[in-house]
């Protein structure tokens, strides 16, 4: 298990970062700013940053939401972080603050350092430091049965483009991400 540290930034404060740094959000909901945020880190080469967005679906940390920047991980036996391990704010970590407040504008007061045991190791899914995504725009996740997924890769199309293809030849396509607001939008 992961002892992570970093800055909580609220979603709008977030978004006024990325929009002054001019990091493209793909209009993605607030929670998936984790990927153009991850993807332009990478692209920049800050690998002493990697992105994470926490919220209600994040058990460990019920207090926390919105875009988490860790800067400091590590690793520590279960019984020791139960204990309520805190990694302190080191002079790296205050550098990236810096960063954030002159480059991206971000008001220090609103960037909060927090600490907190990664225990189901959801923040650092996809690796300690951020990775070049592709990152295009609003995730879709369809349940498909096993011949519609079979169908749909061999249809070499995005997987919106051809769940609007089924449907319009009347098959039934099963959304379920984000849930559908009215039937006239894939």
């Amino acid at each position: 298990m992961r002892q992570v540290a970093g800055y909580l930034i609220s979603y709008p404060d977030a978004r006024a970062i990325m929009a002054k740094l001019q990091i493209p959000d793909k209009e993605v909901d607030d929670i998936m700013l984790e990927h153009p945020l991850n993807d332009w880190l990478a692209r920049k080469k800050r690998y002493n940053i990697v992105c994470a967005t926490v919220g209600h679906i994040y058990s460990s940390y019920k207090d926390a939401e919105g875009v988490f920047l860790i800067t400091h991980i590590r690793d520590v036996r279960r019984r020791k972080s139960r204990n309520g391990e805190t990694l302190a704010e080191r002079d790296k970590d205050k550098y990236v603050k810096t960063w954030l407040v002159q480059e991206g504008g971000a008001d220090g007061d609103s960037l909060r350092w927090i600490s907190f045991p990664d225990a189901d190791e959801h923040l650092l899914i996809s690796g300690v430091r951020p990775e070049r995504n592709n990152f295009h725009g609003r995730w879709v996740d369809y349940d498909l049965t096993h011949d519609q997924v079979l169908r749909s890769m061999r249809a070499k199309m995005t997987m919106v483009k051809w769940a609007m293809e089924a449907e319009a030849r009347g098959e039934a396509v099963k959304r379920i991400w984000p849930p559908r607001e009215d039937s006239s939008h894939p």
